[in-house]
């Protein structure tokens, strides 16, 4: 019998022992007592019944309301983990948004353009749909913005820009909780542009990811990383607190 059917006949069952119950003792008071005086001729046309198994029915029903008990209250533990493990997504989502705001109300407080960040004396081919996408993403239009930063990608793979492509898309997929998406941006940014002003930053989300996706080893290294490597950066202060909060110091 499911859950649902049980607490469903929960209601009819206590029924049935109250009506069981009621029949029995109905059932003893109708018999003549000891003072009672019996007409003759009419003794032997009292019933004589037999035990009644009443009691042990009775027993069985409030042992299956007993059950039923413990796995609601089974149930309740279950709802109160998940609703903790729903609040801890919904902070965490919170974070990712506030800093990726962050970030792009920082470039549009500076008046920040798109080749700030570029290799000084790159081509700068395809700036002009570069920075369609980038406006795109100062608009918080992030599926459109993903969109038009592939489309550039695809269309100048060889501009000075694309290392600035590769790592908004990797925050847009971030922001989106496409994680994998999100990885591979970071990466490409971490193998391909090592010395870049995004390449700190980008590994640190990409320690971050790593880390949400189960590969604790590889992320706490890359973390590391970014301390080390990176020391007076934003970044590597990032880093050194998620590894503070997630990471016990003996892994």
């Amino acid at each position: 019998m499911t859950l649902s059917r049980k607490l469903h006949a929960l209601p009819l069952m206590i029924a049935v022992i109250s009506i069981t119950a009621y029949s029995q003792a109905d059932t003893w008071s109708s018999l003549p007592s000891a003072n009672t005086p019996v007409a003759q001729g009419t003794v032997n046309e009292v019933p004589v019944r037999a035990p009644s198994s009443s009691g042990h029915a009775n027993q069985l029903l409030f042992s299956e309301i007993e059950l039923l008990k413990q796995e609601i209250q089974s149930l309740q533990g279950r709802l109160e983990e998940q609703a903790h493990e729903l609040n801890k997504l919904k902070k965490e989502q919170k974070e990712r948004y506030l800093d990726l705001d962050r970030r792009i109300g920082q470039l549009v407080a500076s008046g920040a353009t798109g080749n700030a960040a570029s290799p000084e004396g790159g081509d700068l081919d395809g700036k002009p749909d570069y920075d369609a996408a980038f406006d795109l993403m100062k608009a918080r239009k992030l599926d459109e913005a993903a969109v038009a930063f592939m489309q550039f990608l695809q269309n100048f793979p060889k501009s000075a820009l694309v290392v600035n492509g590769y790592y908004w898309m990797g925050q847009i997929y971030y922001k989106q909780a496409n994680l994998d998406e999100a990885r591979k941006a970071f990466t490409f940014v971490k193998n391909q542009f090592p010395n870049h002003a995004k390449t700190p930053d980008s590994k640190y989300k990409l320690g971050v990811i790593l880390h949400r996706l189960g590969d604790d080893i590889k992320s706490k290294e890359i973390l590391r990383e970014v301390v080390n490597q990176h020391s007076s950066s934003a970044s590597a202060r990032f880093a050194e607190k998620y590894l503070k909060e997630n990471f016990s110091p003996s892994l």
